[in-house]
């Protein structure tokens, strides 16, 4: 009896050990990633869905401003400022790897330069220039992209109606789109894994890239961009109209969508870390993982911080900058916090796990 209650306390011993065994199993990958991996999982499953999903959106808005031109109602109106706001969401995530096309070939400033220059739109409206596309392209950065679209769509209170434009709006908004479809189906062609693209010069990166020497580099990238939207938000985008206390120098103050546009700004940064868009594929957390969760839990909770953070503003940011002080101030604090992480430790992490 002696030896069966030992023997049956060995097996209680040996499956608890199993069991927690399993578990902290289940706290890293079964096998470590590879820096390759995060590369090219990087490059297919989130550069490139995301601009892809881009490209297609501003053709949809075109397409929905063309007819809208052709027949303006209410519906038409409502159904092109929900296909901007669309839009917005997934270029602002992709404003936290702003490396390749969108930097090298200078598409970033033309498609989302704020505020905008309305007082000068007005004069292009009320000019007898033929708006084309090629005309578009030869425009100050201010005076082209989402936001003087945004203006046309909303108006400076954000109330215009469908029967508030003019034939000479209706055809400056239709160059405008006509010229986001284009920028931004140039940049998912740049990370299209088919065909010479920068997609192979990214995910070659030590192996044959004339930009990357090392695969090092290539992570470096990922890490300065995620922690320069941080700034961006932070120091830039919230800090400025808040310090000044002006509203006009908010990014989307006609639509009201400045909030969004910061949250989905860390949205970027989440799907970035994780590797995931639509799909969830290898990331830098895999790789923080297999050697420090303590890291990773860190960084996870920042990136939460910072978007419950933006939550908490429960006006528009216009309002909130007057408004709710403490909550801007709050938002400020957190994102620069996950800024300060990302520097200060993720890429040191990396710059001593990566060749």
């Amino acid at each position: 009896m002696k030896s069966l209650n030992y023997i049956l306390a060995l097996t209680l011993l040996l499956t608890t050990f199993t069991s927690c065994k399993k578990d902290d199993d289940d706290e890293t990958p079964a096998t470590p990633v590879t820096t390759q991996q995060i590369m090219e999982q990087f490059a297919a499953e989130v550069a490139f869905a995301s601009y892809d999903d881009l490209a297609t959106a501003t053709a949809t808005m075109h397409q929905h401003i063309q007819t809208f031109r052709a027949n303006p109602s209410a519906a038409g109106l409502t159904q092109c400022k929900d296909d901007w706001k669309s839009v917005r969401q997934t270029w602002e995530q992709t404003e936290a790897y702003l490396f390749g096309p969108a930097a090298t070939e200078n598409i970033d400033p033309r498609i989302d330069t704020w505020p905008v220059n309305f007082n000068d739109l007005e004069t292009i409206i009320n000019s007898s220039d033929v708006l084309d596309e090629n005309y578009i392209n030869n425009l100050d950065d201010a005076l082209k992209g989402f936001h003087p679209a945004e203006y046309l769509l909303y108006g400076l209170t954000g109330t215009k109606a469908h029967g508030d434009f003019s034939a000479r709006e209706l055809e400056f908004l239709e160059a405008l789109s006509l010229n986001l479809k284009s920028l931004t189906l140039e940049m998912s062609t740049g990370w299209n894994p088919s065909g010479s693209t920068f997609y192979h010069e990214f995910t070659n990166a030590g192996s044959g890239s004339g930009t990357y020497l090392t695969e090092l580099s290539a992570i470096e990238e990922m890490v300065s961009a995620m922690a320069g939207i941080c700034d961006e938000v932070a120091n830039g985008k919230i800090s400025e109209p808040y310090y000044a206390q002006d509203p006009t120098l908010e990014e989307s103050p006609y639509s009201k969508n400045s909030l969004i546009d910061f949250t989905n700004n860390i949205k970027g940064v989440q799907n970035v870390y994780l590797c995931k868009y639509d799909s969830d594929g290898h990331g830098l957390e895999d790789l923080v993982r297999t050697h420090n969760l303590s890291l990773d839990g860190d960084i996870k909770l920042k990136i939460s911080n910072a978007i419950t953070s933006l939550n908490n503003i429960s006006v528009p940011f216009g309002e909130a900058i007057i408004t709710q002080p403490t909550q801007v101030e709050n938002a400020i604090n957190a994102i620069n916090e996950l800024k300060t992480i990302l520097e200060e430790e993720l890429l040191p992490f990396v710059q001593l796990h990566v060749d």
